[in-house]
């Protein structure tokens, strides 16, 4: 007997938190569904389930303003009519780092469980694109299949079904919306109507599945419960043949029919595809979104570097050296905050203005936040590291770097003396009593706020010296530096600072030679390999006709590049560095004209700030890009060509570094093939390669068959939905357009293929995103805490000191490390767990090989926990002597659980 064809009619919204409206308006919409919702499986006992989207967000989206209601809520849930999780948040994969999705699981996740437990899909409905690690980190979090709906073109494969694999071979069976998630909208009542409409939605779903399971998504953005679907549901029953079963059912029902399906069939029968899915047509993809509102994406990258790479590190060493307590609940806190940012019509920049703005303020918000944990464990630590020999008036200096690599950066550093002391020169020592040069930026009095938690505010009047230094702070570590005030130092002179006469100039170094043209590009000669790399650095402007979602060309548009004389205004040669500023006016068209289909004929003068700074011992060039952008509806990019046509591309990913072909997605209709990319990105071409670095840039595209890599540093546009002869008030967004002081940030760095891996290289761009960090502590700390007394109307004048904790406690060395680790991995995490049982290492590795690792750290235990991205044990590693060796399978995420010890 032939089996039923079942119809899995599941009842859902997709709740974007904000996008063509508000936060708190889309909130208020949410609060009347769900207060429906409850209404409706009160009353309908054959309403059987509803999906919450994936998310969890929306329960604290609704105890805000339903507080009352939560039991009511929660013992649905616990009931399993209404489905939630596995995820916090809907969030773009792209323009989030892979730790942000994995803490967005496992707060989804846990939430879930509280009530009973998430729902078992791994739900992508809507996301724009997705990454190449997804299957491994749903199979580490305990998830199976994939059920989305952007990403992959039925056109070029035969089935929708199909065994998606990550670059480690983790493969979940996933399953595409290939009628999205609003395949079942709303059934209509009437049974004339409803038996056309069935009819209708079977004949296209058994053209397509041959499963025999459909998923009949009834719902979608911002939709209501369909209340009248138990009464449909009952009527349809009636009008199906028998080999039709009309289910009221959920995803996870969905899902396992098909599962059951798939591995009913032969082997090779279903496709494997591997990697990241970025197929189909442009307004499928959305691509545009990873440049639209670039200053987005720059906040985000900055948030992403405050916690992952320092309130949560400094958090994990002030702990293991029991100083001071690891704060879950404050990182806990950030992250939730952040989070809010990262939903895809959020981060990616294609919302209302309005959503905008609330965005930057939380990203505002999270930076103070971040910045009072920082300095904190900053001092935490430096006041526990020795000053042997140092006099009163001394103060330290300490260097931090939580990076993988030595830090040897330039640092601008100020440096402050109390007025009082009448310093005019200071030396910097090192901890052999090495005197350190360094360059005096500027120097002036200031008034400084002095803020105690024993006492009042008060004020200091300080001299202040802008310095620029090269420090040598060990990967993981610091460094502690002497400041000697009336001593002299060892002052850093220019060579240089104007401009050569007439001729552009040239920067060079042991591992570098830039040579400036007349039009402000540059030829960029590697010594190491002897290539160069030609007319690095050029500007190109374009036409967009596009949306915040698409870029799209402009009729008769061609693209133009800035190819006349620049004015060099500085040229700065000394111990450091060599640095050059050039400037130039370039008139670009004002916007598209009336009819919204060419560019204006009219124009505006955009002025533009380039500088180039080549650090003395540094094997990459900075290249600093500060314009004000005047006009609108247009693209800028930075362009990078190669020796020859790239063979590939090497691009920083989530977990990963994606190798694409140059012309990846060429196949489908678009009028720009953007790729994206995280921190950096690396055409190569032979045996050579050129990486470029990028703060909070994510688009690029290789052009001139496959000669040129574009990056985008500016795209703008106005409207949500395309563009039309009538617009619709409520599409026009002008801040889309980022009008005025725009800059961005970038580093290029050539290489041969064979003496750098594709992980050097994400350290390499780790470090230039996160940098450096310094804190300067005065010995004698008293005379700098000169508030005021509490005791209001007495004669007490003087000032309450703060207790030291830990005074008692042995110091640090003057330069040191907090754990060591060695390998081709990178560091995702150096966190807390959440069980609260220690501090947690997750490491991937980027490389086609297996890496073999050794981390040395007194949190080592005999036995090394093994856990999965939950954190929950999966297995033990042996370790000796405060020392784990063990090796890291290619393109793997792994998770370790150290030992129990420090503060309580």
């Amino acid at each position: 007997m032939e089996s039923k064809k079942i119809y899995h009619f599941i009842s859902h919204t997709h709740w974007d938190r904000e996008w063509y409206m508000p936060f708190e308006r889309f909130r208020y919409r949410l609060v009347n569904l769900i207060d429906r919702l409850l209404d409706l499986l009160d009353r309908d006992p054959q309403f059987h389930y509803f999906h919450l989207d994936g998310q969890t967000i929306v329960l604290e989206d609704y105890y805000a303003l339903r507080p009352a209601n939560r039991e009511r809520l929660e013992a649905y849930i616990r009931q399993g009519r209404i489905l939630v999780g596995p995820w916090y948040q809907q969030n773009d994969l792209f323009l989030t780092s892979g730790e942000s999705t994995v803490r967005n699981l496992m707060t989804g996740i846990s939430q879930s469980r509280q009530l009973g437990g998430e729902m078992k899909v791994g739900y992508l409905p809507d996301h724009f694109g997705l990454i190449g690690q997804m299957p491994q980190i749903f199979r580490q979090v305990g998830l199976d299949n994939c059920v989305f709906g952007r990403g992959y073109d039925l056109a070029h494969h035969r089935l929708p079904f199909f065994h998606w694999q990550a670059p480690d071979g983790s493969a979940v069976d996933s399953m595409l919306l290939y009628f999205w998630y609003n395949s079942a909208q709303r059934m209509p009542a009437g049974k004339e109507e409803l038996s056309s409409v069935f009819t209708g939605m079977r004949e296209r779903e058994e053209a397509v599945n041959p499963s025999g399971h459909y998923a009949m998504m009834n719902g979608v953005d911002h939709m209501e419960a369909q209340y009248d679907l138990s009464d449909v549901l009952a009527s349809l029953r009636v009008l199906v043949p028998e080999d039709v079963e009309v289910l009221h059912s959920t995803l996870p029902e969905y899902v396992q029919g098909v599962q059951d399906y798939m591995r009913e069939q032969p082997a090779g029968y279903l496709e494997t595809v591997e990697g990241e899915l970025r197929e189909a047509f442009e307004y499928s993809i959305l691509a545009g979104t990873l440049s639209s509102r670039i200053y987005l994406k720059q906040a985000n990258v900055h948030g992403h570097d405050l916690v992952e790479k320092w309130m949560e590190p400094l958090s994990v060493f002030c702990w293991m050296l029991e100083l001071d307590p690891y704060e879950s609940e404050t990182i806990d806190y950030y992250w939730k905050l952040y989070m809010e940012n990262h939903p895809h019509d959020s981060i990616c920049g294609c919302s209302q203005d309005s959503v905008h703005d609330h965005m930057m303020d939380r990203f505002k918000r999270l930076e103070e936040l971040a910045d009072e944990v920082i300095e904190r464990k900053k001092f935490v630590l430096a006041r526990q590291i020795q000053g042997d020999g140092y006099e009163l008036h001394d103060q330290k200096l300490v260097v931090f770097n939580t990076s993988q690599l030595p830090g040897k950066a330039v640092l601008r550093t100020p440096v402050y003396f109390l007025e009082e002391d009448g310093v005019a020169q200071f030396m910097i020592e090192d901890e052999t009593g090495r005197s350190v040069p360094y360059r005096i930026v500027s120097e002036s009095i200031r008034r400084k706020r002095v803020i105690s938690p024993v006492n009042l505010p008060g004020v200091l009047r300080v001299k202040r010296f802008d310095i620029e230094w090269q420090p040598d702070a060990p990967a993981l570590g610091y460094a502690a530096y002497r400041i000697r005030p009336n001593l002299p130092g060892a002052v850093i002179e220019d060579l240089a600072d104007s401009p050569d006469s007439g001729e552009p100039p040239v920067l060079e170094n042991a591992y570098l030679k830039v040579e400036l043209a007349p039009d402000g590009s540059f030829h960029l000669h590697d010594k190491h390999t002897g290539q160069t790399f030609r007319n690095q650095g050029r500007i190109q402007d374009t036409g967009d006709g596009g949306d915040l979602y698409v870029f799209k060309n402009v009729e008769g548009d061609v693209p133009a590049v800035w190819d006349q004389p620049v004015i060099y205004t500085s040229h700065t040669k000394n111990r450091l560095y060599e640095e050059c500023v050039y400037t130039f006016a370039w008139e670009l068209p004002e916007g598209l004209d009336q009819d919204q289909t060419r560019r204006s004929t009219a124009k505006l003068p955009c002025d533009f700030r380039v500088t180039l700074r080549l650090d003395h011992d540094a094997s990459h060039v900075q290249m600093k890009v500060e314009w004000n952008n005047r006009v609108k509806d247009h693209r800028l990019r930075l362009l990078f060509p190669g020796l020859g046509a790239a063979d590939s591309v090497l691009a920083g990913g989530q977990f990963d570094a994606v190798r694409r072909q140059w012309d990846a997605g060429s196949q489908f209709q678009r009028d720009a093939n953007s790729q994206p990319f995280w921190k950096w990105l690396a055409p190569v071409s032979g045996a050579y390669g050129c990486a470029v670095f990028a703060k909070g840039l994510h688009e690029y595209e290789i052009t001139d068959e496959g000669r040129t890599a574009g990056i985008t540093i500016h795209r703008g546009a106005e409207t949500i939905n395309m563009r039309e002869a009538a617009v619709m008030e409520e599409d026009i967004q002008p801040k889309g357009q980022c009008l005025g002081s725009l800059a961005v940030e970038l580093a290029i760095r050539p290489f041969h293929v064979k003496s750098v891996t594709a992980t050097q290289l994400y350290q390499e761009a780790e470090l230039f995103h996160q940098g450096l960090q310094t804190k300067l502590l005065a010995v004698d700390e008293q005379r700098w805490n000169q508030g005021r007394a509490w005791v209001q109307d007495t004669m007490h004048k003087g000032l309450f000191e703060e207790e030291n904790p830990n005074a008692a406690k042995p110091f640090l060395p003057a330069i040191g490390t907090f754990l060591k680790l060695e390998g081709n991995v990178m560091a995702s995490a150096i966190k807390w767990s959440a069980d609260g049982a220690g501090p947690l290492l997750r490491v991937y590795n980027v490389e086609e090989t297996s890496s073999p690792i050794e981390l040395v750290s007194d949190a080592v235990r005999n036995e090394v926990n093994v856990t999965n991205l939950l954190e929950e044990v999966q297995g033990t590693i042996s370790a000796k002597d405060s020392r784990l060796i063990t090796e890291v399978a290619a393109k793997k995420i792994v998770t370790y659980q150290l030992r129990e010890t420090g503060l309580d």
